[in-house]
């Protein structure tokens, strides 16, 4: 977590530099003025773990739902994001807030997770901030609370102050918020859950959105994505999955196959979906004689996962539809095929394509 100290005066200054940097362009030409500036500031990374507990790491989860937070700001509203990290990198506390500072952002949020043996969510502006600081703790605590609830249930520990240092150094508006407990089982149950971590993303979005007064960009006319087993960046699997280019029905130079399993050890695809909508989803694989007749394939909807289970050992070499599911916007995991069916032979993880319908 953050660093404290004694530092209202430092707060005020830069509060009040801001205001004096920004009036000027303003002033200047209305017709100019940008878009509003969002900086999210994923907690820790790199050599910094932030807490653990139960198989996790809060740098980890703490970038996982502020990358969800950003793609769904762009997809949806007319508004410019920088983070203070994309990637597990080691960031220092002053970096985050000089980078902000130095950029002019319009607010400023920073994601953790909480540990210490308690339970739930709750969030943090600087005990001497503004009325902006308010504005946006109010618009932000209430909706993650609402948005956790809507998948399973959360204490709301209520909003706090603190002088931590990127609440007191940053020179706008900013809120801290913690999300769950990693040392309780019950809350980590729920971090582990992709659905979950989408949902938290989209009540920070939805905050930070309804705080700048933003109203949602129409979403696109189309969209359409595939992502291969070869796709950098956007396919995950364990070292059970074997890759094969023995089927000439194959998508691309090869794919991915297991055997089934009762144990979740799942291939998974991941996709970023611009904008909340109807999608269908396709998949292809190459059918041979002796592949799984009911490979489960899963879906990460908008109100939770869906399971279909796919027969292998016929109708490949084409993309097949599994059907048409609500998505939430954001960048997630968003298909996995699964080995756990009692159906013999290989389960096969080839390409997805996802189309909104």
């Amino acid at each position: 977590m953050s660093s404290f100290g004694n530092s209202a005066v430092r707060r005020r200054t830069l509060l009040a530099t801001a205001a004096g940097v920004l009036a000027a362009p303003l002033l200047a030409g209305r017709a100019q003025a940008a878009l509003p500036r969002v900086y999210i500031d994923p907690g820790h990374g790199g050599t910094d773990s932030g807490a653990v507990g139960n198989g996790l790491q809060e740098k980890n989860l703490t970038l996982a739902i502020s990358l969800q937070v950003r793609d769904i700001l762009l997809a949806n509203y007319s508004v410019d994001v920088r983070m203070s990290r994309t990637t597990d990198l080691t960031r220092s506390l002053a970096y985050r807030t000089d980078d902000a500072n130095a950029w002019g952002a319009n607010i400023f949020v920073s994601v953790h997770i909480n540990s210490g043996g308690g339970t739930g969510f709750e969030s943090y502006r600087y005990p001497s901030g503004g009325s902006g600081d308010l504005s946006l703790h109010n618009a932000l605590h209430p909706r993650i609370v609402s948005g956790m609830r809507s998948i399973g249930s959360v204490t709301d520990r209520g909003q706090k102050t603190a002088n931590f240092h990127v609440l007191r150094e940053s020179a706008m508006p900013a809120v801290l918020t913690e999300n769950l407990f990693i040392d309780s089982v019950a809350d980590t149950n729920l971090l582990k859950r992709a659905d979950f971590i989408t949902a938290v993303a989209r009540a920070h979005a939805q905050g930070i959105a309804a705080h700048l007064g933003l109203s949602t960009t129409p979403p696109p006319t189309s969209f359409s994505t595939i992502v291969d087993n070869t796709t950098a960046g956007r396919f995950t699997a364990s070292a059970n999955w074997s890759t094969s280019a023995y089927s000439a029905q194959r998508y691309g130079a090869d794919y991915r196959f297991a055997n089934p399993v009762l144990e979740s050890d799942a291939a998974w695809f991941m996709v970023n979906i611009p904008a909340a909508g109807n999608h269908r989803v396709d998949v292809w694989y190459p059918a041979v004689a002796g592949y799984n007749t009911a490979t489960p394939h899963v879906v990460v909807t908008a109100s939770g996962t869906q399971t279909v289970n796919v027969d292998q050992s016929t109708g490949g070499g084409a993309w097949r539809s599994i059907g048409t599911f609500n998505l939430a916007a954001g960048d997630r995991n968003l298909v996995g095929v699964s080995r756990w069916t009692n159906a013999a032979g290989y389960v096969i993880a080839d390409a997805v394509r996802v189309t909104r319908v």
